[in-house]
């Protein structure tokens, strides 16, 4: 499937700071772009500004100079040579001792998205009515520990698989500039607005976060995906009403033709149009009376894929009340192009208790890995059962059923069906 891609890149040294020490970049590579944003910190005696414009130009650098195989090898790779330049170059004079960056970093080739952190530089995936962010800040008691630069050796937060774009994702990149001084909520109301071009929603992200004081710099990245739709091409009206014209011109000449060889033809057709009659009507006599066909029934659709862990949460549960705190644990199977995110998002579990339910498996997530899914039960479907009778008993509703089952609009429910229902959202 293909995708239009629409994005915006900006920053701006907000309403306090004399400097900016930020740096953005975006730029293309083979069959998808590059999106960057850097905060610089100064070192012994400033030096911010020059570790983040390195930053972002070693990264551009090292993805230009050649095309690579395996973006999720690249991508930390780049982060060690960005490191790697911005440490030796602190090494040369004394002021700029300590100097460093943070970074977030997104990669789109073809329909996978790659993603990586260092600091507290964030990345936003904003899609199906939900904002979430997808990067890790690294930060301990008010105090950016992760920095480019910073020391001879980095350790970062990379994605163990890209996410698979659909078309209806938005991505958003940005400095602690934007994070500081404007809620979620407030970022969710400007990025997920389908009436705004992803360099307005830039614009109005900075213009948010200048309005709430601008007390750092600030940069922005906004990348918005829509599903590419084929333009037919139009037929002009004149030329419509030429082609019209011809096919009746043609069709009039066939039945002057036809009508000439029926004149000719008279008694020849008569005859054996009273042949033709009567020999209709002898068969109609002897013709067998049609068979009846039976309607083939419904084949049935199974639904489940993973089996649950505890046997004692397949109970059917009908009108009654049920504990929010109360789960059950279910299985669920990784599968390609999964990450956490997209599968917390899918049964409604944050990312720290998928995180803390699966320990190591939640941070080495391998294709066919099992996880431990917190749910709030596994319904066995009875005959009359109805999604919407379901959602009631157990006081969740039927889009989040839905999309826990990845269930088809309109799919009926066979009785003895698994229907995994999801914890309420927090």
């Amino acid at each position: 499937m293909k995708f239009n891609i629409n994005y915006g890149s900006a920053t701006d040294v907000g309403k306090v700071k004399e400097h900016n020490t930020d740096a953005v970049i975006e730029f293309p590579i083979t069959n998808g772009h590059v999106f960057v944003v850097c905060d610089g910190h100064d070192g012994v005696e400033y030096g911010g500004a020059l570790a983040a414009k390195i930053t972002t130009e070693e990264i551009k650098r090292y993805f230009q100079n050649r095309t690579y195989a395996n973006l999720a090898n690249a991508l930390p790779n780049a982060i060690s040579y960005a490191n790697y330049c911005v440490y030796n170059q602190s090494l040369k004079e004394h002021r700029f001792n300590g100097i460093g960056a943070t970074a977030a970093i997104l990669i789109v080739q073809n329909d996978e998205a790659y993603y990586a952190s260092a600091g507290n530089s964030r990345i936003y995936l904003c899609k199906g009515g939900e904002i979430a962010q997808i990067t890790r800040d690294h930060v301990e008691n008010g105090e950016v520990k992760v920095l480019i630069g910073k020391e001879k050796n980095i350790k970062f937060s990379v994605c163990k698989n890209p996410i698979q774009i659909d078309g209806d994702e938005v991505f958003m990149l940005c400095t602690d500039g934007l994070t500081d001084q404007v809620s979620e909520n407030d970022i969710y109301g400007i990025v997920s607005n389908k009436d705004m071009s992803a360099e307005f929603k830039t614009a109005q992200l900075i213009e948010k976060a200048n309005a709430a004081g601008g007390k750092d710099n600030t940069s922005v990245q906004v990348v918005d995906f829509s599903t590419y739709v084929k333009k037919e091409p139009r037929v002009s009206i004149w030329k419509s009403v030429a082609i019209v014209s011809v096919l009746l011109l043609i069709t009039v000449g066939i039945f002057e033709i036809y009508k000439s060889k029926v004149n000719n033809s008279g008694s020849k057709v008569q005859t054996e149009a009273v042949q033709s009659k009567t020999e209709t009507a002898k068969a109609e006599k002897t013709a067998p009376e049609p068979a009846v066909s039976k309607a083939k029934e419904p084949a049935k659709v199974e639904v489940e894929t993973n089996q649950p862990s505890q046997k004692q949460s397949e109970q059917t549960v009908a009108n009654q009340q049920v504990d929010d705190n109360e789960y059950v644990v279910y299985m669920h199977k990784v599968e390609k192009g999964q990450n956490l995110y997209r599968i917390g998002l899918r049964y409604n579990v944050p990312l720290n208790m998928l995180e803390e339910l699966n320990s190591n498996e939640a941070t080495r997530l391998t294709i066919g890995a099992s996880l431990k899914i917190p749910v709030r039960a596994i319904h066995i479907v009875e005959s009359g059962e109805t999604l919407s009778g379901i959602a009631l008993a157990y006081n969740s509703s039927e889009a989040n059923i839905k999309k826990a089952n990845q269930l088809i609009e309109g799919q009926p429910l066979l009785a003895g069906q698994k229907l995994i229902i999801p914890l309420p959202k927090k």
